[in-house]
């Protein structure tokens, strides 16, 4: 079965390093998401976003989208296709919002982790060594409301504390056992 595990929380809490972590140690495909912003200069086109104009980005089908900082992101159901012709599974970094429509469109296939750190002093520390734009999206609206898991998604997400390293593998780990995602440990 063709399986995604979504990881949501606040800036900092290390979605992303944990999406690479899952990647590398385990072969989880990445669902690429769609974005109207323009490139960063280290990013890939079709590695880190596909990046859309407003016209091209109208076009997709999307399972959520948002407009942050005045630019356009969205998932789509071809971006999860192609991740799952890759692996049986795949992950995706979204916000709470997004993490809930895909539990509510996918029900049978998703397992959702929410990852947060037991202070707010940790996740200021990790956004302030980011550029201007961590800081701002922490302050943000979305990263404002990720800062606690909603109310709709607490019978839906698991809790991953993301403290240190070696303990939130370990966790991972049992959760990733839980929900029948390794079979190559």
């Amino acid at each position: 079965m063709k399986r995604l595990l979504i990881l949501c929380g606040a800036p900092g809490s290390g979605k992303t390093r944990i999406s690479n972590y899952l990647q590398q140690q385990y072969k989880f495909s990445r669902v690429i998401t769609h974005t109207t912003r323009p490139a960063r200069p280290a990013e890939v086109a079709g590695q880190d976003y596909y990046f859309e104009s407003e016209l091209s980005f109208k076009k997709h089908h999307y399972f959520e989208r948002v407009v942050y900082d005045q630019y356009h992101y969205g998932s789509s159901r071809a971006g999860l296709e192609q991740a799952w012709n890759k692996s049986d599974n795949a992950v995706i970094v979204l916000d709470t919002k997004g993490a809930l429509t895909y539990c509510q469109q996918l029900p049978e296939q998703t397992i959702c982790c929410y990852i947060t750190v037991s202070t707010p002093q940790i996740l200021l520390q990790r956004v302030e060594h980011r550029e201007v734009t961590g800081k701002k999206h922490l302050q943000s609206q979305e990263g404002q409301r990720d800062l606690q898991i909603p109310v709709e998604l607490k019978d839906k997400c698991q809790v991953l504390i993301n403290d240190e390293w070696q303990q939130t593998v370990k966790n991972l780990e049992r959760v990733l056992k839980r929900n029948g995602l390794l079979s190559e440990v």
